[in-house]
């Protein structure tokens, strides 16, 4: 005869099952204006190349100077913002492993052994133990147990989940952060060694107009003294060889100031610093070459951005566990083992023993704290969501500025280029009069100094150039080579 089916077994499963997929965590949707954001940001490309790869390769790499390359392995190998960063993440990727061990049963193994020596005539055995012959005046008991023990907290609710969840969402923050942190680092270290390139042009710039100035405020005085000229055009001269000379310190300053950077890049010292920088004769940084299109993808997968809606799902997922607190929590313990009076019969099965057991907690009165909790939570997810949108429009507002800025820079570099070409033309044209007698030599000078003010603006426009495609590089999100997250260090 078959057996019946018996629902009263089965249904408490199945029952526990359906609860076990419960979660309170809510299904919130993302802002609109988000998704309304443009697919693409048209990109000017003033090399007239396209670089597919630009997401993939490190742009400064297009420099090709080994310096620079091996200035920014140094200081990512040594930065102390990087090391923080990595330590943030290694620290968060362990509070995640233990937020996850809520979700399984907690198992502990006991061994032990106890002997208990006591008196008999006290308690309830002093009254009738002097009146039965031959009872013992002490007790001697030795026990000896070994039993694995078992509790669980049965994620009815979800609250386990959501609170694994939440240190995942965590992990991903603190990841982005450390990218974040990169980035910066990286451009700093871009930025001061573009800097540190047009300062060594700039310095033997500023050197030669303060001694050209000089030559032509010597001949000035010297036309003053024979009333050749008026002292209008002396004390004008003068004039611009003092600010020519007042300027000269601030180029020294900038080199004290970029070193000084570097060095905390670097953990190290200005000394250190200067040692790896290049010297005269460096290659400038040239333009970074972009596709014709920026995929707005790229801009939301910017560090920043990034961490912004890992927060936001960290916030969403609090919101479950504060509803889950609300109701009641199931936990189910279980041991099970051996005891003894002797430590050999430990083994022998006869000795075993088990017990198993359930619980139910439940919430009555807590003054209306975690229905505040729930509302703490639903206004933090409110703000995570508002910082969220920040980001993602400041992000596609930077890009936006940032390429704007490219182009403006681009046009500006063009025209200071031709006034560059034009002033080394009247230099060519003064010199060949002073050479043949019809030109004079102050007025070769002025149109020596005129090609050094052009040859200045030159520099300062390409300086000016390679920091708008540095920020537009950061703007956009890459290409930075995305490095591997910190792992935990073996202990």
């Amino acid at each position: 005869m078959a057996s019946r089916f018996d629902w009263r077994t089965v249904a408490p499963a199945i029952l526990l099952t359906g609860l076990s997929a419960c979660s309170m965590t809510p299904a919130v949707t993302g802002p609109a204006v988000v998704d309304a954001l443009p697919e693409s940001f048209d990109a000017p490309d003033p090399a007239g190349s396209v670089r597919d790869d630009v997401g993939q390769q490190p742009w400064w790499s297009a420099w090709e100077h080994p310096g620079l390359e091996a200035l920014v392995d140094s200081v990512l190998a040594a930065n102390l913002d990087l090391e923080m960063a990595a330590a943030r993440v290694i620290e968060v990727q362990e509070a995640h492993r233990m937020s996850r061990a809520g979700q399984l049963p907690a198992i502990q193994a006991t061994a032990g052994g106890t002997r208990q020596n006591t008196p008999t005539n006290l308690g309830a055995t002093g009254r009738f133990a002097s009146s039965i012959p031959g009872f013992p005046d002490r007790f001697d008991v030795t026990t000896y147990s070994a039993s694995l023990g078992l509790a669980w907290e049965l994620d009815i609710w979800g609250r386990a989940r959501a609170t694994a969840r939440a240190g995942l969402g965590q992990v991903l923050a603190s990841e982005a952060d450390y990218r974040s942190v990169r980035m910066g680092v990286i451009s700093e270290i871009v930025a001061a060694w573009a800097e540190w390139i047009e300062l060594i042009e700039q310095t033997r710039i500023a050197d030669l107009q303060l001694a050209l100035l000089e030559d032509r405020l010597a001949h000035t005085q010297d036309r003053y003294r024979r009333g050749l000229v008026s002292s209008f055009e002396w004390n004008s001269v003068q004039q611009q060889t003092d600010e020519a000379r007042a300027a000269r310190p601030l180029l020294e300053a900038r080199r004290v100031d970029i070193l000084g950077r570097l060095a905390v890049l670097l953990g190290g010292t200005a000394r250190h610093a200067e040692a790896i920088l290049p010297s005269a004769g460096a290659p400038r940084p040239g333009a970074v070459r972009l596709p014709d299109a920026l995929p707005s993808e790229w801009v939301r997968e910017r560090p920043d951005v990034m961490a912004a809606a890992a927060r936001r799902e960290v916030a969403r997922q609090t919101i479950g566990i504060r509803r889950a607190e609300q109701f009641p929590s199931f936990s189910l313990t279980a041991s099970g083992g051996t005891q003894s009076a002797q430590l050999a019969d430990l083994v022998n099965t006869t000795q075993r023993f088990w017990l198993f057991g359930g619980s139910l907690t439940a919430p009555v009165f807590a003054s209306g704290a975690r229905r505040a909790a729930v509302r703490q939570a639903w206004a933090a997810y409110e703000g995570a969501e508002a910082a969220y949108e920040k980001a993602v429009l400041s992000a596609f507002q930077d890009v936006s500025v940032s390429l704007a800025t490219v182009e403006a820079e681009q046009q500006r570099l063009a025209a200071t280029h031709s006034s560059h070409v034009a002033a080394r033309s009247s230099v060519l044209t003064a010199r060949d009069r002073y050479l043949r007698g019809v030109g004079s030599y102050l007025m070769f000078i002025d149109a020596e100094l005129n090609l050094l003010r052009t040859e200045l603006a030159l520099s300062q426009a390409r300086q000016s150039h390679a920091m708008a495609r540095l920020r537009l590089q950061r703007a956009v999100g890459g290409p930075w080579g995305q490095p591997s997250p910190p792992m935990p260090a073996a202990h």
